[in-house]
């Protein structure tokens, strides 16, 4: 035998279902619960999650700026070399490309993983390239690449030749290696300040000797003739990163905040010139007629005419920037360190697109969907029962009682809903407790009025006078004859205040009102208008949009079949 209150129940759903829109929003809004309860499975990641990329990004500078061209790798590129019409690139993972006299690009597979830090062309076809773990790769005239024993792990940071067999190898803890490529010897040097400072570049100097720079400005010469090295002084204090020499002793160095300092030639002073931006700089060139370029963090480039300041460039992309190469008229500024992917359009690998925090847009609406469905049904079912409460003993009591509740009722609709809830939220910590109580505490009031009218009609009806002469109790009345009369009614209030609710959590939200720590579609276009992308970042704006508008159609399709359940009169023209 199968329970009446069953029967009952496949009545309601079979006379919903004869309602084509009602079936669609029993659909819609069943994938839309589906997907709050299985949103940490069906988001690909955390919605909080800042998604970051890396690329070989390469700028080529032009008369319109310094434009992006095509990404050389998934990897970034941290120093070049070029000498006698080869041009070589070194990056992380063992990345290294090469390419003649101005040719296509062209990955060397080195058989290694290290990330490479530097990289050098001398006399004779000779290259050296070093890296993390004391990673040292020797090519002999124009051969292939061989790794080269090394006297102890250290991360190597640059390298330069300063003669035809011998190259000078610098890195963190003041590594200082002289590396003799005919023997493949290599002799650690002791460095005058021994401080584990990191070495951060060398270059050879027009006078056969060796200049190295790093961390706190320490500058050092190193001597060939006779292995020495002293410390010298370029004027400034600060971390250098980069060293670029010219044939005829023009020297560029380029460190943290913008530090530019440089030298008009051999045998002359360093100058600290003005610099017109004070993010770090990675990596310097500078010709012998004092043509310069320095590049950096977030996309920067400074250029310098001869005899002119130094002026920041345009530039197509904010990555960035660690190394520079310079080849006849062609200058490329290559980059680049992991950055944030923002504002990017829906793609493969985020559906929904990304914000301005590179968060997925896919996941933080997958989740979304929890805080609009929690605060619609649990605001919706406070609603019903401060407004069924509130309708049944105004309508049941009447007189007095009922006069002062519809009062209440009236004041309450003078009440407007957004200054009501800020408030609330200026009194209180904003949270979810708040938005639901701001959501509730004033929709209740058309509820107690509907159900108001409902009972007046029901509690002079002959089953309810029964009752009375039986000796029934006014709440055995209320809540056991006339509440299961108006259930019907309740329930379709309850459906179109599900609604209301989540249209009014988004409200809120959108204005800053909303729980914080937490995602909510009203949040996500909140976020949208406090970065300025929302009139651009269409990706941004209209998923959300579209969720909003299909719960709340479908919690109405959904209603309109309850309207039929709890009026008699259009059961009966069905």
């Amino acid at each position: 035998m199968i329970p009446q209150a069953f029967k009952d129940a496949f009545g309601v759903l079979r006379l919903m279902t004869q309602d084509r829109l009602a079936v669609i929003g029993m659909i819609v809004l069943s994938a839309i619960i589906a997907m709050a309860l299985f949103a940490p499975l069906l988001a690909p990641q955390d919605p909080f999650a800042i998604n970051e990329d890396e690329d070989g990004s390469v700028l080529l500078r032009s008369d319109e700026g310094w434009m992006l061209q095509p990404s050389l790798g998934d990897v970034a590129l941290n120093d070049t070399a070029s000498l006698d019409g080869e041009d070589l690139i070194a990056g992380r993972e063992g990345g290294l490309w090469a390419r003649s006299g101005g040719g296509e690009w062209a990955a060397v597979d080195l058989g290694t993983e290290a990330d490479l830090f530097g990289v050098d062309i001398g006399p004779g076809g000779a290259a050296i390239v070093v890296g993390a773990d004391g990673t040292v790769l020797l090519r002999e005239g124009g051969g292939a690449w061989q790794a080269v024993p090394v006297p102890t792990p250290a991360m190597l940071r640059s390298v330069a030749f300063v003669d035809g067999t011998e190259a000078l190898i610098v890195g963190d803890g003041e590594t200082i290696w002289r590396f003799d490529t005919a023997s493949h010897e290599i002799t650690p040097l002791t460095s005058p300040v021994n401080r584990g400072m990191a070495l951060r570049g060398v270059e050879r100097d027009s006078d056969g000797t060796a200049l190295i720079v790093g961390e706190r400005g320490i500058a050092l010469r190193f001597d060939p003739a006779d292995d020495t090295l002293e410390l010298e002084r370029l004027g400034s204090s600060r971390d250098l990163n980069d060293l670029h020499i010219s044939p005829q002793g023009v020297a560029l160095a380029i460190g943290e905040r913008g530090t530019l300092l440089r030298r008009e030639g051999d045998g002359a002073g360093w100058v600290t010139d003005r610099t017109p931006d004070s993010r770090a700089l990675q990596s310097g060139w500078i010709g012998d007629d004092g043509r310069g370029y320095a590049v950096g963090r977030n996309g920067i480039v400074m250029e310098r005419e001869p005899g002119g300041d130094w002026t920041l460039a345009r530039t197509e992309s904010e990555r960035h920037l660690r190394a520079i190469l310079v080849t006849g008229n062609e200058a490329l500024a290559l980059g680049s360190d992991r950055f944030v992917i923002r504002f990017s359009p829906p793609s493969a690998q985020h559906w929904f697109g990304t914000d301005h925090l590179g968060r997925d847009l896919f996941s933080r609406n997958i989740h979304g969907s929890r805080i609009a469905l929690l605060v619609g049904f649990l605001g919706a079912a406070l609603v019903m029962f401060i407004g069924t409460n509130v309708g049944l003993i105004a309508g049941y009591y009447r007189g007095r009682t009922d006069t002062l509740l519809m009062r209440t009722v009236d004041v309450m609709y003078g009440i407007p809903f957004e200054p009501f809830a800020l408030i609330l939220v200026l009194l209180f910590k904003p949270s979810l407790t708040i938005v639901i109580l701001a959501v509730s505490l004033l929709t209740w009031r058309t509820t107690a009025r509907l159900i108001r009218a409902q009972v007046l009609s029901l509690r002079e009806r002959p089953f309810v006078k029964a009752a009375r002469v039986a000796g029934a109790s006014d709440l055995r009345i209320m809540y056991l004859h006339i509440l299961p009369n108006v259930m019907p009614l309740v329930f379709l209030d309850l459906a179109i205040t599900v609604g209301v609710s989540i249209i009014a959590e988004a409200t809120l939200s959108f204005l800053g009102l909303g729980p914080p720590q937490s995602v909510s579609w009203g949040g996500i276009l909140h976020d949208a208008r406090l970065s300025g992308a929302w009139r651009t970042a269409w990706w941004w704006n209209l998923p959300p949009g579209l969720l909003i508008m299909s719960t709340v159609l479908s919690v109405f399709f959904i209603s309109r079949s309850l309207e039929v359940v709890a009026n008699p009169r259009l059961r009966a023209r069905k």
